[in-house]
């Protein structure tokens, strides 16, 4: 497989996660997979191609998938996903834009990645 995440990647993320808990006092500890076929079990069936996004996540429950592409780019890119991600689940009701917005404030991504995000954007499924 082309596009894996390393253990020390894998540790990374979750010490991240736990980083952003603490910070966001989050109620519902978000927990990390990277096993698409599990993670699909528990996701609302829809339209979305899980190669077309960097992270999908199950507010309800605070199950976050992080997509193997992540691997190859800048490590902003994940920082801010992740952080994404937990805004999600920390306000389930909040508009995606504001959460984009939010996350994009607090980790600020370059100018050239965030035009290539638009043809491999971070797209929610709820």
């Amino acid at each position: 497989m082309k596009f894996k995440f390393s253990a020390n990647d894998k540790e990374w993320h979750q010490t991240l996660l736990n980083t952003f808990e603490n910070i966001l006092k989050m109620k519902i500890k978000p927990v990390l997979v990277y096993d698409r076929k599990h993670f699909s079990n528990y996701i609302y069936k829809g339209k979305t191609n899980p190669n077309t996004v960097w992270a999908e996540c199950i507010k309800e429950c605070g199950t976050i998938w992080l997509n193997p592409h992540l691997s190859t780019e800048p490590k902003v890119e994940t920082v801010n996903t992740l952080y994404h991600e937990c805004l999600h689940i920390k306000y389930p009701k909040m508009h995606e834009r504001e959460v984009r917005k939010l996350a994009d404030k607090i980790i600020p991504v370059a100018q050239s990645m965030v035009r290539k995000k638009k043809s491999f954007d971070i797209i929610h499924r709820h």
